[in-house]
């Protein structure tokens, strides 16, 4: 028994040193006709300037998009968080993260500085702790063994993964 209480009581300190999950989004929960996977559909056609059709000739296809809402910044507003199935890197089981926010104009940009490859066979936690009003966001890299971590720079307008001074 004391054992136990020692160990609950050494892991709920060692817990303050880490950044505790928000919420954890699940992308293959996704599928390609909600909203948020239509909208990201439509931005990487206009991305890479192919009409649905050719997207097709090059084996890029609309049910292959998986995007999920999130609030990142408290402002009402939901950004989008999600992938395209197609972008996987080197056949190695990780997938190129989208992360969209949506423009005065109403059009969406991307706010990814630094390219963002997962393991989407797991969670995309979003964690308490924000940066620059923005929530820091956590992803498995299959390439690393290791979760990243992404945090947001208001000068730039863009998430980057957080380095080891942060």
């Amino acid at each position: 028994m004391v054992f136990s209480l020692t160990l609950c009581f050494s892991a709920a300190f060692a817990g303050l040193a880490f950044d505790l999950p928000r919420a954890c989004l699940h992308l293959e929960d996704s599928n390609s006709s909600s909203e948020a996977s239509e909208i990201l559909w439509n931005w990487i056609l206009k991305r890479i300037r192919l009409s649905e059709a050719y997207a097709a000739l090059h084996d890029i296809y609309k049910k292959d998009c998986a995007a999920v809402f999130f609030d990142l910044n408290s402002d009402g507003e939901n950004e989008i968080l999600g992938t395209h199935y197609a972008s996987a890197r080197n056949g190695n089981g990780e997938w190129l993260l989208y992360v969209l926010q949506k423009d005065k104009n109403g059009k969406y940009k991307e706010i990814t500085g630094d390219t963002v490859y997962f393991d989407a066979k797991h969670p995309i936690c979003i964690l308490l702790k924000k940066t620059d009003g923005y929530r820091n966001f956590q992803v498995y890299s299959e390439t690393k063994d290791d979760d990243v971590t992404y945090v947001y720079n208001k000068e730039k307008g863009l998430y980057y993964k957080k380095s080891v001074k942060n």
